[in-house]
This record gives C-alpha cells, sequence and structure tokens, in this order.
C-alpha cells in the first residue's frame, strides 16, 4: 500500500502496487524493484508527458462507470487556448452506459487535443495536453502527442 487510510493522492497515480503471488512481496517491500507486470505501468506514466523543458499536464480519459474500458469523446467544450480552471466541464464523453460531462481536476490552458470529436480512446489514456501557462502552449503543443497520441489512435483502430 503506497497510500494509507486517511491520505490523499493525486488522480492517476499508484495508491497499491498488487503482485502475482506472494513470494513478490518481499521483494517489492525490501525495495528490490516491482515484479515486471507492476512495473509496467510506472514506466509507462512518463510518456504521457511529452520530454521537453515545459510542464505539460495531460487530460486522461476518465471512468465513468465500473464497466467502462474506452469511451468517445462526443464534443469537447473548449479549445485550444482556452483557459480550465479545476472544475471546468472540458469534453463530453459516450461511455458503454450514458453521455457525461468531463470536468478537469487541473487549471491551464489547452495546448493540444490528442482525441478528436467521434474518436475512441481507453481508459487513463491522454486525450489532450494543458500548459501551465499561456506562454506554454506552443512549447506543449510541439512536444507533446508523441507516445501519448499513439494509445488513443490504436484504440480507435
Amino acid at each position: 500500500i503506497l497510500v494509507g487510510e486517511g491520505e490523499t493522492a493525486d488522480v492517476g497515480a499508484p495508491v497499491a502496487i498488487i503482485v502475482e503471488n506472494e513470494a513478490d512481496i518481499a521483494s517489492v517491500s525490501a525495495g528490490s524493484g516491482a515484479p515486471a507486470a507492476a512495473a509496467a505501468p510506472a514506466a509507462a506514466a512518463p510518456a504521457a508527458a511529452p520530454a521537453s523543458d515545459v510542464d505539460a499536464i495531460p487530460v486522461m480519459m476518465p471512468a465513468l462507470s465500473s464497466t467502462m474500458t474506452e469511451g468517445k469523446i462526443s464534443s469537447w467544450l473548449m479549445g485550444v487556448g482556452d483557459k480550465v480552471d479545476a472544475g471546468d466541464m472540458v469534453l463530453v464523453v459516450e461511455s458503454d452506459k450514458a453521455d457525461m460531462d468531463v470536468e478537469s481536476y487541473e487549471e491551464g490552458y489547452i495546448a493540444k487535443i490528442l482525441v478528436g470529436e467521434g474518436e475512441v480512446a481507453t481508459v487513463g489514456a491522454p486525450v489532450a495536453l494543458l500548459a501551465r501557462t499561456e506562454d506554454e502552449i506552443a512549447a506543449v503543443a510541439a512536444s507533446g502527442g508523441g507516445a501519448a497520441a499513439a494509445a488513443p489512435a490504436q484504440a480507435a483502430a
């Protein structure tokens, strides 16, 4: 358990490590590294952020139900360059159950939309990138997307 009871964690941050068998618990607890299956998600997380000196904030496809594995973007409520505050409705996602407005948990400026209207992304995949400041929009848009855009494109295929 990485985050204890009563503690908080960022959305998308790991809160626990689940291992395949009891023998793996000792290696994880000793800090000698997680089993390969547990290490893979941690290694994939940095790929969502563009490799540059600007700080991009990925907007991820949320799980809107316990059975949702992917979502289709019905519409973007905001566009590139728009200021986003935490709690603002940013997009509408069509899930396996209903269409729902999705709010931002971060603030910034929409720098790049990675998954367009009518396209599908898997839960947890980045669908857009936010820049922290208006001045960073172009830099985030130019540097972002590489590995992050690949996951939604594969999901739509």
